[in-house]
């Protein structure tokens, strides 16, 4: 069932404190998606990604608008 975005909300932020010590000063990204459903029923997704992880997420996203800007 396809669903569209009906708001965004996103973040950085950088670890300042964890058990694992490799984790500390690392940076993250949060996107928190408010989502409706057709039958309009709607629901919150939480994503929390590496800064790698997210630059590659942005990559995707531009090739997909890429794509979509040659549709008439």
């Amino acid at each position: 069932m396809p669903e569209i975005v009906k708001d965004m909300d996103w973040q950085f932020g950088v670890t300042a404190a964890c058990s694992n010590k490799e984790q500390v000063g690392k940076t993250f990204f949060y996107l928190k998606l408010n989502v409706e459903s057709e039958d309009g029923s709607q629901r919150v997704v939480h994503m929390e990604m590496s800064l790698s992880q997210f630059y590659s997420f942005l990559h995707q996203l531009e090739k997909a608008k890429n794509s979509l800007d040659f549709l008439p």
